[in-house]
């Protein structure tokens, strides 16, 4: 049992399946009367996945994947503030201020030791990319009558995101921050596989609030700029092109009613496609440009 639960593909991908299917559950149960407590119990899985993968953190950390642990509980902290003070525009400046405290400090050494050579200027890029794109996603406001695909908006720019950057970083040489990733992307779709199914059933799907929109694009993004940052082989070109499925769930509301109009059931599977092209295509720019070996993180 030991050696199963211990084995990559049961922490990476299926044990955090099951358990955002088993947050659905709950917030389908009565959490998401109380938002504070879904914002509890998505922050639950989320830092027992990184504990999982990372372990316990020293204070202060001692490795750069560390703050990732401190990062996370603090994204717990800030999603119930997001939650119970914030919505609209206030909602978008509180995550691009938060997202640009945790990159100064998880690149300032990396950016006071210089040069600006391209992997730097990469790095920037997609870190700025990510700030604006969880900015412009929070800042959001659901439609008045919701649409079918409006509550799978959010989360398929955190799958898209988290599934890319799993991917990059593996082929990057950084295997530790793209099983995170992997767990966060595996998370995210256990949630959008139950909702997706209770939608067939005829129930309409029960989106994020605010504070757990927060927290999973606050734990994807940071371990994105992670990648960019620190990812020995990551590919600049689709780290650039990671960020993107934000601004596309940003863009999307309204915009899909007039597609598909006898088939609604449809739509939101057509809006995760349309929101996973840049995913997609960054993952196949990195496994085509990826290194020997650098899949396995050894050269």
């Amino acid at each position: 049992m030991s050696a199963f639960l211990g084995n990559p593909m049961v922490t990476t991908a299926a044990l955090p399946l099951l358990l955002g299917i088993a947050f659905a559950l709950l917030v389908r149960l009565g959490a998401a009367k109380a938002p504070v407590l879904a914002v509890l119990i998505a922050g639950a899985a989320v830092l027992f996945l990184y504990w999982d993968t990372v372990g316990a953190p020293a204070f202060p950390p001692i490795a750069a994947s560390q703050k990732l642990v401190y990062l996370a509980a603090a994204g717990i902290i800030a999603g119930l503030l997001a939650e119970r003070r914030l919505d609209g525009p206030w909602a978008g400046v509180f995550a691009t201020i938060a997202i640009v405290a945790a990159f100064a400090w998880l690149g300032w050494r990396r950016i006071a030791a210089g040069p600006v050579d391209l992997p730097m200027a990469a790095a920037l890029i997609t870190g700025l990319l990510t700030v604006a794109g969880a900015g412009v996603l929070m800042a959001m406001r659901p439609e008045p009558s919701a649409s079918a695909e409006q509550p799978f908006l959010a989360p398929a720019a955190v799958l898209s995101l988290s599934l890319a950057g799993a991917i990059i970083s593996v082929l990057g040489a950084s295997i530790v921050v793209g099983q995170l990733l992997g767990s966060l992307a595996a998370l995210t779709g256990g949630w959008c596989l139950f909702e997706y199914l209770a939608v067939l059933r005829g129930r309409p799907a029960i989106g994020w609030g605010k504070g757990v929109e927060f927290l999973f694009l606050f734990a994807a993004a940071t371990a994105l700029i992670q990648v960019a940052l620190l990812a020995p082989k990551a590919d600049p070109a689709a780290l650039m092109l990671s960020p993107l499925p934000l601004f596309i769930a940003a863009l999307s509301p309204g915009r899909l009613e007039g597609v598909l109009p006898g088939a609604a059931l449809l739509r939101p599977l057509l809006a995760g496609l349309l929101i996973a092209v840049p995913a997609i295509l960054a993952v196949l720019i990195a496994i085509i440009r990826a290194p020997h070996g650098a899949a396995l993180g050894f050269s």
